[in-house]
């Protein structure tokens, strides 16, 4: 059984529709499988212009410069309050090289978290 420890993985289609949301997703964020609802969801109010440009960006290339990079990702969570937990969002393709959607992964907090700004290694 996954616990508030386990990642919070988001996987989304091309439009942006929420295909998978694991239990990781629903302890982290307190918002329950959400599948089928649209990423507008979890996404900030304040970020929504710039995150569906890039999105559909991202899906129309296949490219986008956070691709894969770690960083502090901005979620609204359940309560209302917009926190950023460190993680990733990669562009997923298929097998000619299209895009199909995306992922994204998220872990806990530590507390210090800015939006968009890089994840340092822990030493």
């Amino acid at each position: 059984m996954e616990t508030s420890e386990s990642p919070a993985v988001v996987v989304v289609d091309t439009a942006g529709v929420i295909r998978y949301w694991s239990a990781g997703a629903t302890a982290l964020f307190g918002i329950e499988e959400s599948v089928g609802e649209t990423l507008d969801l979890i996404v900030p109010d304040s970020f929504r212009h710039r995150h569906w440009g890039g999105f559909q960006r991202a899906m129309s290339t296949g490219e986008s410069p956070i691709s894969g990079g770690r960083i502090n990702i901005p979620v609204r969570c359940g309560d209302g309050e917009v926190r950023s937990f460190p993680g990733t969002f990669t562009v997923l393709w298929d097998g000619h090289g299209r895009p199909v959607g995306a992922v994204g992964i998220w872990s806990e907090r530590r507390g210090d978290e800015t939006p968009f700004s890089p994840i340092e290694p822990t030493t």
